[in-house]
Parts: structure tokens; C-alpha cells; sequence
């Protein structure tokens, strides 16, 4: 899927779908502004995907529902599930990734892979965790003052299923990749013999979102097809 749509909409809120390689926000052709296009309202958006990320994304559509929606993010009410399909376990020997730090076994499922993050590289265009107090490091992204978590909720092979509520800028690719799954074609975080052909899109998706409805408090859930096994 190379272009973007609504896959539901009220007077609240929209969950529109993100094609890989376009941004979700203004900074070149983006979803914002393709949405705002459709819409004869919309407020903000309520969560970002990477450049290379495809997948699900929500929008408030009006003041109400945005502080709703943050209130609901704020009480771990919002949950965003996502699919991957990584290499086969390799040895991580990237700079700058200190030893894993995971709550469960990675070969069983689900576990939690948990750090602070940091930039990282020229132009400070990736990211690394860090599990330490953050004195080492003059920029540490904490969660509301706590760990940054990735929970793994299922694994079949190389195919994972991944659910965050609060997310970090690369997290999921940056905590699979530690723990020595990188996504495949993954232009940042790929170890080479991982990657997939050139022209082939990330193999991340958000394939399903977990909400409150704004106007009703029923949960509701938004779901398409993953890519995990």
C-alpha cells in the first residue's frame, strides 16, 4: 500500500493510514496535510510513525477529544500495537549499545525490552538506549521520568508483534535491534545481510490502535492486517 486513506472517521477523531516513505508531519509531502485536505476539521495529530514506518495513526479532530486523547495517553489508555519481521538473531556490534536490559526471556514471549534513549551519529539522526542514571550523557529522553518500554507480545521466528503506549523517536527499531533483531530494510538500524531488496519498504507496520472513544469512554480498537506471522 503506497498511498494513504481514512480507515474510520467520527466527528471526534480519524485513523488514517500512513504509506511508507511520507512523513507524518509537515517537513515535505505528509499525512497532516493530506488529511487536512480531506477533512473539514482537524486539530492534531496524536502520534507520529518514522519516515519508514507504514501503518496506523490517529488524529484528533477537535479540542475535546485532543485532551481526552492526552489524558488518555497520560493513563496508559492508549495502546499501539505494531508488526516486524526482522533478521534472524545476529550479534549486535554496533557503537554505542550497552548490554540489554529485558524483563522475561527474548526467546519466549511476552518480554520487555526497557531503556532511556539518547542521540547518536552524525547529525544525530539515529538514536541509542541507556540504562544507566543518565550522568554519562547531557541528552537523555526518559518516560515521564522512568524507562522507555517495548513489550513483545508474541514471536514466530523472525516475526515479531510489539505493543507500546508511549513511544520514543526509532524505538522499536532501535530496541530490536539491540537485542540483535533488526528490521528488515531498515536504512538506519540494518546490519547489511539483513537488509531486503533496495526498493523494498521497512518491515515495520502499526497494524492496531487501542483507544477510548471521546464521546462514549467504550474502548474501541482499529485493526489491519500485520505483518507478523
Amino acid at each position: 500500500m503506497n498511498k494513504p486513506y481514512i480507515l474510520d472517521e467520527t466527528e471526534d477523531f480519524a485513523v488514517v493510514f500512513k504509506p511508507a516513505k511520507m512523513h507524518s508531519v509537515p517537513g515535505g509531502i505528509n499525512l497532516f496535510e493530506w488529511y487536512a485536505s480531506c477533512s473539514a476539521s482537524v486539530y492534531d495529530i496524536m502520534h507520529r510513525l518514522d519516515y519508514e514506518t507504514h501503518g496506523l495513526v490517529l488524529f484528533a479532530k477537535n479540542e475535546k477529544s485532543y485532551l481526552f486523547f492526552k489524558k488518555a495517553q497520560e493513563k496508559d489508555e492508549f495502546i499501539k500495537e505494531y508488526s516486524a519481521v526482522c533478521a534472524q538473531e545476529i550479534e549486535n556490534k554496533k557503537e554505542g549499545f550497552p548490554s540489554p536490559r529485558l524483563s522475561g526471556n527474548k526467546f519466549d514471549s511476552p518480554f520487555i525490552i526497557e531503556s532511556y534513549f539518547r542521540p547518536f551519529g552524525p547529525g544525530r539522526k539515529l538514536v541509542r538506549p541507556v540504562t544507566d542514571n543518565g550522568k554519562k550523557h547531557k541528552e537523555i529522553a526518559k518516560d515521564r521520568g522512568g524507562f522507555y518500554r517495548t513489550e513483545i507480545i508474541n514471536k514466530n521466528g523472525n516475526a515479531f508483534t510489539i505493543r507500546i503506549k508511549r513511544g520514543f523517536r526509532h524505538q522499536i527499531r532501535c530496541h530490536l535491534c539491540w537485542i540483535g533483531f533488526p528490521i528488515l530494510n531498515d536504512p538506519l538500524y540494518s546490519c547489511g545481510e539483513d537488509a531486503l531488496s533496495p526498493d523494498s519498504e521497512m518491515a515495520l507496520r502499526s497494524h492496531a490502535l487501542f483507544f477510548p472513544d471521546p464521546s462514549s469512554g467504550e474502548k474501541r480498537e482499529y485493526r489491519i492486517e500485520g505483518l507478523a506471522g
